[in-house]
């Protein structure tokens, strides 16, 4: 390559590089304005009789599935709401900027739940039955990717509470 290329190489990638992180920027301050998270919020709220006493949250989950040499992942979006011995979980969806729930929610708690198995980030809730129920975790911060990654949502304060309510739930539910 001659210099000239090389040059023109190194420009293109400085610039998709400063436009990724531009974007992210906008996105995450897009997040602090609570916009998404007060959206989930409302579907807590209709669907869950005495919200106010929860601490309210979103959760996502992604996982791949191969079949031969293609890979498919799939992504899970939920508005949780939680309090000491009960998590209330909503499969949500995002579409043309609102949010819509799928169902009425399942109230979880020790008593419904068989097993709470950590993986990484996530959590995985087992029923009595032993087969999982969902699988999610809460991030700090969420920034819309794509279509699949829709939501902008900065949560720190949900997360952290989400970390130790999880660590004694599952000394609950897990005994």
């Amino acid at each position: 390559m001659e210099p000239k290329q090389i040059t023109l190489a190194a420009i293109f990638i400085a610039a998709v590089v400063a436009a990724f992180l531009v974007k992210e920027r906008i996105n995450k301050k897009r997040g602090e304005s609570g916009e998404d998270l007060a959206k989930v919020r409302r579907v807590v709220e209709k669907l869950l009789p005495g919200s106010g006493s929860y601490t309210i949250a979103y959760a996502t989950y992604m996982t791949d599935h191969s079949v031969g040499n293609r890979i498919t992942k799939y992504y899970y979006h939920y508005a949780i709401a939680f309090k000491p011995g009960e998590l209330f979980v909503a499969p949500i969806q995002y579409n043309g900027g609102e949010v819509s729930y799928q169902g009425s929610g399942t109230l979880l708690t020790k008593d419904n739940l068989g097993q709470l198995k950590p993986k990484g980030d996530s959590c995985a809730f087992f029923g009595k039955d032993g087969k999982e129920l969902c699988a999610f975790c809460v991030y700090a911060s969420n920034t819309r990717q794509d279509k699949y990654q829709p939501f902008n949502i900065q949560q720190k304060e949900q997360a952290e509470a989400y970390k130790a309510f999880l660590k004694e739930f599952i000394s609950q539910v897990n005994g």
